[in-house]
């Protein structure tokens, strides 16, 4: 387990490139990603540490943890409870654009919001499995608001369009 108190990475605040942190959220996300990127693999960090750290509520954190580590972004995260509540932050590896490309297409099945789509095809643009352009392409098909039903209509609507993207991407890769 990686000891928030240990320092590894400069403090909050402190600038490590170009820009800095905006929000209380921007601030602990920057921070867990690079340990992430320190780690070069599973993260396991306390709950209760990260918390102190940045002063503020256990909630916070499980805010960044649920809308920003996210499948779409390449991440797993687990709890364990107790022991000040553990966290495992896993970057999700794929061992070929096959794989991503079906991982993305079983996310797609469920429906997607306007940020979780463009979450996933900024994925598949940063593993190099589509273009800019055709990231492009993909983000002005899904990354708005379909349909103005009051139901989920356009999320499933906007998942069905991913897939048929994904699935003319898999039968190219």
């Amino acid at each position: 387990m990686v000891k928030v108190s240990q320092g590894q990475v400069p403090p909050p605040g402190e600038r490590r490139c170009d820009t800095l942190p905006l929000t209380l959220a921007d601030a602990i996300e920057a921070y867990l990603l690079q340990l992430v990127e320190a780690q070069k693999a599973m993260l396991e960090v306390s709950r209760r540490e990260l918390s102190e750290r940045f002063r503020c509520a256990p909630s916070q954190i499980n805010y960044v943890l649920e809308t920003r580590f996210t499948p779409e972004r390449g991440f797993v995260v687990r709890s364990r409870r107790g022991g000040g509540g553990g966290i495992f932050i896993v970057p999700v590896t794929h061992d070929g654009a096959t794989d991503l490309l079906r991982a993305a297409y079983q996310q797609s099945s469920r429906g997607l919001t306007p940020l979780q789509a463009q979450h996933l095809v900024r994925l598949l643009a940063g593993q190099g499995i589509v273009t800019e352009r055709e990231a492009t392409l993909m983000e002005a098909a899904v990354g708005r608001p379909l349909v103005s039903a009051p139901d989920d209509s356009d999320g499933v609507l906007r998942g069905r369009l991913m897939q048929a993207m994904l699935k003319s991407l898999m039968s190219r890769a």
